[in-house]
């Protein structure tokens, strides 16, 4: 019999690794963007805080597919799983496309609610609008990993990733800075180069799919209400709320822009340096979606609770480890994304606060995926979304005291909160009544 830990290590292995390997895209882009200046780098950072909402809303799809395909399974509904996985694909399509439609007319109005300066808010719009003309084929991909995941498979979703991983290492200074004067696109290349990335992969990873027998072909497509709407039960809460944690920063970047360049480019530079440890976080999130999901949909809520509890403790002891890394080296990593000495200054001291809560920020992530699985992906959002506005005042009032440094105090302030609070609400054990109603068909076993 395979021991509990065993079990988690063999998924949790590859699903951070994928997620970590998915933080790189930033990073790869960061690093070639940032040497175009920091008024280049603090644009993208920018970008990055207006992408994670526009990631957040787009995920929903996948985070109800990637719940209920796994609760199909553990239950041994496999025709189900197949019909949900095989709906979403194309629903994942459509609601991207109109998220994205949507989002274009927004961007003026957000750089205004910012306060950027002209040349920051021009570079932004570069990227954006990139960006957003490709989301169907980002979130496509998401969608598909999301079902393999489903299916307790985290090896295939990381061999994807890491092959877009590699074309877009290949790409992304070919369309940043060209070749021989073609394809010179600046940082709207960087999008450019994701974007092609992305489609690639999940091209692949649909034909997969299909040739595991694993979903239906996309010519069998029926739009079923009941399945969309359970998809958007639990997806919607965690989406809102990753949405509005993205608001919150665009909010609270019109403080940062009263620092000038130097705020923007430290921030995005800690973003940066935390996003290998908040991915290690995702991949164990992914991990207890999966088990968490397949023994509510075979009806063991006990052994449910009990891997919930042991991937957390497991991303705990790996961000005790990653803490001391980031606090100890702050100053050399901050210095991988920057050459300006008063950005390495700051970013340095960012680097050493957020060192401080990284265990909180597991019990967040670790257990909104717990919570996911299970199908009730209320309480994430109801816990996360008034702390996460909280940061505003917290930010004005704290940068007023501390400057910059009382800025990122007030953002990891709310990150202990969340994390204590999300901890003792998954203890209650209300998420024991949630599971989906499309499994209608009790059958008894455990996936494994």
């Amino acid at each position: 019999m395979i021991s509990d830990r065993k079990i988690i290590l063999r998924l949790s292995f590859p699903a951070v690794l994928q997620t970590v390997l998915r933080s790189l895209f930033i990073i790869i882009d960061a690093y070639w963007v940032g040497k175009l200046g920091s008024t280049s780098l603090a644009a993208l950072t920018v970008a990055t805080f207006i992408v994670w909402g526009i990631m957040a809303l787009g995920e929903v799809i996948a985070t109800g597919t990637n719940s209920l395909v796994a609760q199909a399974r553990g239950a041994g509904m496999l025709d189900s799983a197949k019909d949900i996985s095989t709906m979403n694909i194309i629903n994942s399509l459509v609601y991207t496309f109109i998220v994205g439609i949507c989002i274009i007319p927004l961007l003026p109005f957000l750089y205004k609610l910012i306060n950027l300066s002209p040349d920051i808010a021009s570079l932004s719009d570069e990227y954006l609008k990139v960006f957003l003309f490709g989301l169907p084929a980002i979130l496509l991909l998401s969608t598909i990993t999301a079902i393999f995941r489903g299916y307790e498979d985290t090896k295939t979703p990381l061999y994807l990733l890491f092959i877009a991983l590699t074309l877009n290492f290949v790409l992304a200074p070919l369309f940043i800075f060209g070749i021989n004067g073609y394809f010179k696109w600046g940082i709207a290349g960087s999008a450019v180069s994701t974007l092609i990335s992305y489609f690639t992969e999940a091209l692949m990873g649909y034909f997969i799919l299909l040739k595991r027998k694993l979903i239906f072909s996309i010519r069998k497509y029926k739009f079923d209400f009941a399945s969309i709407k359970e998809t958007f039960r639990i997806g919607l809460p965690i989406a809102l709320n990753g949405a509005f944690f993205s608001l919150i920063y665009v909010l609270t970047s019109r403080i940062v822009s009263e620092y000038g360049t130097v705020g923007f480019a430290a921030i995005g530079i800690s973003n940066r340096s935390e996003s290998l440890s908040y991915q290690i976080c995702v991949g164990f999130s992914l991990v207890s979606t999966i088990l968490v999901g397949q023994y509510v949909g075979a009806g063991d809520y006990k052994k449910a609770e009990r891997f919930a509890w042991k991937t957390l403790l497991l991303s705990i002891m790996v961000m005790a480890v990653l803490s001391v890394i980031l606090f100890a080296f702050s100053t050399p990593i901050a210095k991988i994304f920057s050459y300006d000495t008063e950005v390495i200054r700051v970013a340095s001291i960012f680097n050493k606060i957020t060192a401080l809560v990284l265990v909180f920020s597991a019990c967040e992530v670790v257990l909104s995926g717990a919570f996911a699985g299970a199908g009730d992906s209320f309480p994430p959002f109801i816990i996360s979304t008034p702390l996460n506005l909280a940061r505003v005042p917290f930010v004005w009032l704290f940068s007023q005291l501390w400057g910059l440094n009382g800025l990122w105090t007030a953002v990891c302030l709310t990150v202990i909160l969340k994390g204590i609070i999300i901890a003792l609400w998954f203890k209650k054990g209300t998420w024991k009544n949630k599971r989906s109603k499309l499994l209608n068909v009790t059958q008894s076993g455990v996936p494994f």
